[in-house]
């Protein structure tokens, strides 16, 4: 007589333990979009002070921006520059973002907004479509990839 219980039960418990599982996926990936977003504001804001040190770590090694002009920035020349202070910086930040997460992998799709005065006195205003591509290395998230392409120019 349980004979015929025991398959809509186990059926049940099969499909609720589905449930979790799915659950606990969509937290874990809403946990990882989150971090993800929290570091490209600390990027930014690393970027906006000039900060080589803090630039040094958040970005990777091999990093490389494509701008809209086809040249190749490096992270070596973000740092350069960043000492230089070849930009005092009014502003720098990421509006906009949108994150699509491949394991440890997030595309982030976004506009950058940049302000501020070069070392010759002229005016930065620039209005960036940005895509980046950010993979968690040693349990950090690194900028090994961006493209640029200019909406404003100053």
């Amino acid at each position: 007589m349980l004979k015929g219980y025991l398959t809509p039960i186990l059926a049940c418990a099969i499909a609720f333990a589905a449930m979790l599982v799915l659950a606990h996926s969509a937290f874990a990936k809403s946990d990882a979009v989150s971090d993800v977003l929290a570091y490209e504001r600390v990027t930014c804001a690393a970027y906006e002070r000039n900060d080589a040190v803090a630039i040094d770590s958040l970005v990777a090694d091999g990093y490389v921006l494509t701008e809209s002009s086809g040249a190749l920035t490096t992270k070596a020349d973000d740092i350069r520059d960043a000492r230089a202070e070849a930009v005092k910086f009014t502003a720098f930040r990421n509006e906009d973002m949108q994150v699509r997460m491949y394991g440890n992998t997030a595309i982030v799709r976004g506009k950058t907004i940049v302000q501020g005065t070069s070392k010759d006195g002229s005016k930065v205003d620039v209005i960036v479509q940005f895509t980046d591509t950010d993979v968690k290395i040693n349990g950090r998230w690194q900028l090994v990839a961006g493209h640029v392409s200019r909406l404003k120019n100053s």
